[in-house]
């Protein structure tokens, strides 16, 4: 009967289609929003660098215009013979012209190889930005996906405890009947069984709540099939530092940054040196008047332009062009610094929570057979109901601080996987690892 009881009571726990973390992680990646968002940025940063690909090329452009005069270009004069008045026109009073321009730059001090970089080093932060959300949104799943494995194996806890208080009370009645124990060691058993009631109705809303924050995440109705684990196969912390310094996503940002202001820094020297590009004009169309027919039908040459006095002092641009640059680089510098800090503090708290959940295991024990011989006792007269309840209470927390610290230790090895730069290393170690039921 009381098997019965615990398989209908965790049944709503399995009535649905189960997931691995590595299946839910990829379900992540296509349907999370911002990463979609993110994902976006990529793509547009791509088509503006395609757009630069092609500022080496000449640009063609048509052009017409049409002009109205008060009157026709022309000339008047007196005929020194004849005395008559002439007038001649060389245009008509409506002008309408149409031209073809062709430029193309020969030389412009480095500005388009730098412009280029500009748009490169954009990609790059995209990218880098991109890692920044996928380690957020991984992060944020191993917490929730784990979390709903820690709340079904504390509710199965609280369900247990429930029921061994329950057998204790229900053991109490008849040895009260039987006048064995005092109605207070009856009292106790029943208050304490009540209490254990509502904690496992908490624990059960805890579960509901955990499942339903999976389910938006992954936008399906599945449940956890990974459990929590231990490693014993771990690399170095020395090892983590230096994939850190090397892979993390922020200093992909700072690296693109640094190659931005260094691309700048070419830009504002650009302006020192001269503009030289080719050009050619071909005309359409033109009237039949004597002015448009005396233009040339194309025209080519080279044009050279260099700015002698700017409005800017180019100089004082260049400074901040290069402090900038000399900015980022000491942000990196600073930023694998904290990292290597960052990535100690979180294997040796990752140790600290192997280590609990280790020696807990001896208290797991101690737990159970204290709680076995209080029973024996009781049910003998040699011990008290409140010694019984304290030796379930007893053995609930060590159950539930062993669960915790395997929780702790998963979250801190994800963490240290996302400061090493490799999300996929996380997996690899949950198939090498021992599971924790």
């Amino acid at each position: 009967m009381m098997r019965y009881f615990i398989f209908i009571s965790l049944l709503f726990l399995h009535l649905n289609a189960d997931v691995t973390i590595q299946e839910a992680w990829q379900r992540v990646q296509k349907l999370n929003d911002g990463l979609a968002a993110s994902s976006g940025d990529v793509k547009r940063a791509k088509l503006k660098q395609d757009s630069a690909s092609s500022m080496y090329l000449p640009s063609v452009s048509l052009q017409a215009s049409y002009m109205h005069l008060d009157k026709p270009i022309g000339l008047q004069f007196d005929g020194a013979l004849t005395g008559n008045h002439y007038e001649i026109d060389f245009s008509e009073q409506d002008i309408l012209i149409a031209d073809l321009r062709i430029l193309y730059p020969l030389y412009t001090g480095g500005k388009i190889d730098a412009a280029q970089n500009v748009y490169s080093a954009k990609v790059s932060e995209s990218k880098s930005k991109y890692k920044m959300e996928q380690d957020k949104a991984f992060l944020n799943l191993v917490k929730v996906y784990y979390g709903v494995v820690i709340s079904k194996s504390l509710y199965k806890t609280r369900l247990e405890s429930q029921i061994s208080l329950q057998l204790h009370f229900e053991h109490a009645k008849k040895l009260k009947a039987q006048g064995q124990i005092a109605r207070i060691e009856l009292l106790n058993a029943q208050v304490k069984l009540d209490a254990a009631k509502i904690k496992t109705t908490k624990a059960k809303h805890k579960v509901e709540i955990s499942i339903s924050a999976l389910h938006k995440i992954i936008k399906q109705s599945s449940l956890p099939s990974s459990s929590l684990f231990i490693s014993n196969d771990l690399n170095s912390q020395s090892h983590y530092s230096d994939e850190s310094v090397e892979n993390f996503a922020v200093l992909g940002v700072l690296d693109a940054k640094s190659k931005q202001a260094l691309a700048l820094v070419d830009i504002k020297k650009a302006a020192l040196y001269p503009q030289v590009g080719a050009f050619a004009n071909v005309n359409l169309y033109r009237d039949d008047s004597v002015l448009m027919q005396t233009m040339p039908n194309w025209m080519a040459g080279v044009a050279l332009k260099l700015e002698l006095f700017s409005r800017s002092d180019r100089s004082s641009d260049i400074q901040a062009a290069q402090l900038l640059h000399s900015k980022v680089v000491h942000l990196k510098a600073q930023a694998q610094e904290d990292l290597r800090l960052a990535v100690e503090k979180t294997y040796n708290e990752m140790l600290l929570y192997k280590d609990e959940y280790e020696s807990l295991s001896s208290s797991l024990d101690l737990a159970n057979e204290n709680y076995r011989l209080r029973e024996i006792a009781f049910s003998e007269g040699l011990a008290t109901s409140v010694e019984v309840v304290d030796a379930q209470i007893f053995l609930f927390g060590a159950k539930t601080q062993r669960l915790n610290a395997a929780y702790n230790y998963v979250k801190k090895i994800s963490q240290l996987c996302v400061l090493s730069g490799d999300n996929e290393l996380f997996f690899e170690i949950v198939n090498n690892s021992q599971e924790i039921k």
